[in-house]
């Protein structure tokens, strides 16, 4: 999934860890970029202020070792759709 995301163009930041920030970086745009992928069926976590600082908006990606390649791919390629729509990459 991290290397699909970076292959996208997403921003990811430096995050080393298991969950994967996707930074969008603008309130509103966040959380136009998570309504749009639960239409498309791919449910993600909105962080916004308090819980980071304001500017530094993200999408939280968390897997699970039960996400099959055929879930990874499906919301790689939704993830990109919604991100190119919302001028996000």
């Amino acid at each position: 999934m991290k290397q699909g995301l970076v292959a996208l163009g997403f921003d990811l930041g430096a995050s080393q860890t298991p969950i994967l920030p996707v930074y969008v970086r603008e309130l509103m745009a966040t959380f136009k970029f998570c309504a749009r992928l639960a239409e498309e069926g791919v449910f993600v976590n909105p962080v916004v202020s308090p819980g980071v600082p304001p500017g530094q908006e993200l999408l939280r990606i968390s897997l699970m070792a039960t996400h099959t390649p055929a879930q990874i791919d499906f919301a790689l390629d939704k993830l990109g759709k919604v991100g190119k729509e919302l001028g996000i990459i």
